[in-house]
């Protein structure tokens, strides 16, 4: 994994909520909470996290789509979590863990690369589509850019677990090994207390 600089909770708001924009599965809530809230398509769009009064917006939005800061998916999301742009390789992306959608969901199921091998083998995976994964990893082998993952850990050295960006991660992983990807956008949330985010 690579450092490239500490972000703000702002950049990574805009990042979030751009990725869910431009998402199949994600997109329609997106565009409710902002009719909802009178905004327009362009504060996803094309953010400037200079402006507090567009970065209020977002929050909003996050918070009527995904639930910010503390409910629905950030339900006991540390406060404190320390956010950084990052690359990582395909490796570690495929060492990193889905979010734990139900209590019953083991480790090893939630793994990246298990989840790539199920697809690999026609096995059917839960909130994973086939045909999505196929065309996102038709643009990883075109070369077009994609939204930055986004993750969230204990500290750099832990367990790595996506918390916006499963599909995107799982065509990273899946596409052929020749194809080695060591630079994949990457967004990292640090906080010691994370093991008490309801989805860890």
């Amino acid at each position: 994994m690579n450092i490239i600089r500490p972000i703000s909770i702002d950049e990574m708001i805009a990042e979030f909520l751009k990725a869910e924009l431009h998402s199949s599965r994600f997109r329609e809530g997106s565009l409710k909470a902002l009719s909802i809230l009178g905004f327009g398509e362009e504060l996803l769009e094309n953010p400037d996290i200079e402006d507090p009064d567009q970065n209020k917006k977002r929050e909003r939005v996050l918070g009527l789509c995904r639930g910010w800061p503390n409910k629905e998916l950030f339900t006991k999301f540390p406060e404190d979590t320390r956010w950084f742009r990052v690359n990582i390789s395909q490796e570690e992306l495929g060492e990193s863990y889905r979010l734990k959608s139900s209590s019953t969901m083991s480790d090893q199921e939630r793994l990246i690369s298990e989840t790539s091998n199920k697809l690999k083998s026609g096995t059917e995976v839960k909130n994973i589509n086939p045909k999505l994964i196929g065309e996102i990893q038709a643009k990883i082998l075109a070369n077009q850019e994609l939204p930055p993952i986004i993750l969230v850990a204990q500290d750099l050295n832990g367990k790595f677990v996506l918390i916006e960006g499963h599909s995107r991660s799982v065509a990273y992983c899946s596409v052929d090994k020749k194809y080695s990807y060591k630079a994949i956008p990457a967004i990292i949330g640090i906080s010691k207390s994370m093991d008490d985010w309801d989805y860890f």
